[in-house]
């Protein structure tokens, strides 16, 4: 889930540790949706919910948003890892660039930075209403297009979804987990490192928030 926490936030943190097994991956932003993230005390408490109870937290950038100044670019990552690290109490090592942008030089940075760079193989494109018309449109062509995708029967789905649309949060997810069948497949719904088999390394050890 991409650009939280925002106020559907907590509906779906609490959807998932209070209704189901799944653990699920945030990217989270500082700086993007008003109220910000860094200056509302539910957003946060979201993000210490989810995190606590097995969940992953990881960086989208402070302001969901790469500068073409590396220094820039860096201060952006640092302000949201420290943020993250004053939540949550681990520093994410995941990190998804804003709409999936990172050019060679990006990935060099976050390379040479330790960052570990994820993008998504299923993409339910619930942030364009746009095409769509409508949420309710928006919602049936996104489950139509999983429908297609978990048709295929791969061994994992990397799931772009946005917990900064409404919709997504009290439809599209919770028929992912409860309807769509795939858990009667046998497939588990967990967070991107543990689909990577990198369970144990979704944050750097040995740094402390300020550092």
């Amino acid at each position: 889930f991409d650009d939280g926490p925002y106020k559907y936030t907590k509906d779906l943190v609490d959807y998932i540790v209070d209704k189901t097994d799944a653990k699920i991956t945030f990217f989270h932003v500082a700086e993007f949706h008003y109220p910000f993230a860094y200056e509302t005390e539910e957003f946060q408490e979201a993000m210490k919910k989810a995190h606590d109870n097995g969940s992953q937290i990881a960086s989208h950038t402070w302001g969901h948003k790469i500068s073409k100044n590396t220094s820039e670019f860096k201060k952006s990552l640092t302000d949201m890892d420290n943020f993250i690290e004053k939540v949550t109490g681990d520093r994410p090592r995941y990190f998804r660039a804003p709409k999936g942008d990172c050019g060679e030089t990006c990935q060099e940075n976050l390379d040479k930075w330790g960052y570990r760079l994820i993008q998504w193989d299923t993409d339910t494109n619930d942030w364009d209403l746009e095409t769509s018309g409508s949420a309710e449109q928006r919602v049936k062509d996104s489950i139509d297009y999983l429908k297609r995708k978990f048709a295929e029967e791969k061994d994992s789905y990397l799931i772009l979804m946005h917990d900064s649309q409404e919709y997504t949060v009290h439809e599209i997810a919770p028929w992912i987990i409860e309807k769509s069948g795939m858990k009667e497949k046998g497939y588990r719904f967990v967070t991107v490192a543990e689909c990577l088999g990198e369970k144990d390394s979704m944050y750097v050890s040995g740094n402390t928030y300020g550092n």
